[in-house]
């Protein structure tokens, strides 16, 4: 049986963050990153990587000016990083017609530069998003955001095995945190207890003054 080859018709190309998260490699897309305006720096798609670059990139890059005793790989580009940003070329590893089955090696980059606190913990959330889709009662925060300083019902990956997902009451306040928005009801930052909020939902009937 003959291997399907990949389909370059779905060659992807973009800026964003390369970043390792759960042991993969991932590309973020951010179609605008720290050198635009704060309020447009939202992920858009996390994709999947193989780990791999491509032959043809490796050669341009140098990195086979030796023997193939390993496959050139996403680590070998920044030793000493595990994200980072720039603009990217993706090319699929095998064809197929579900996107959400495919991985992709690297065919070109042009790096920009580490990414910043920020952009780091808002592309991890897009992967996490990606790898546990949130239930539909609740907005992503990459759809729609509360209104500032409300308290709603917040969701998040739990950071224990017997369970996906876990709720807490938070509240969204850029103003007061731009860079650590999500509180929790002392005030303090969501992420000091667990992972980034993915989802949130209004939740009046439950959480109201005394």
């Amino acid at each position: 049986m003959t291997a399907s080859l990949p389909d370059h018709s779905l060659v992807i190309q973009c800026r964003g963050l390369i970043i390792h998260h759960r042991d993969h490699w991932w590309l973020v897309e951010f179609p605008h990153l720290k050198r635009d305006l704060q309020r447009h720096r939202h992920p858009a798609r996390a994709y999947l990587l193989s780990g791999r670059i491509t032959t043809e990139f490796a050669k341009r890059a140098g990195l086979e000016t030796g023997p193939r005793i390993l496959l050139p790989s996403v680590a070998m580009l920044h030793p000493d990083q595990t994200c980072w940003a720039g603009n990217f070329e993706l090319r699929p590893t095998i064809a197929t017609a579900k996107p959400d089955q495919i991985d992709y090696d690297i065919n070109a980059h042009v790096f920009h530069g580490s990414a910043d606190e920020l952009e780091e913990r808002l592309a991890r959330a897009m992967i996490e998003i990606t790898l546990f889709p949130i239930p539909m009662e609740f907005t992503s925060v990459f759809t729609a955001l509360p209104d500032e300083d409300v308290p709603v019902l917040a969701i998040r990956v739990s950071s224990y095995v017997c369970a996906t997902f876990e709720l807490l009451t938070a509240r969204y306040m850029p103003t007061y945190r731009p860079r650590s928005p999500w509180r929790d009801i002392s005030n303090e930052s969501v992420f000091d207890s667990g992972a980034e909020v993915l989802g949130w939902m209004h939740a009046d009937d439950w959480i109201r003054p005394r």
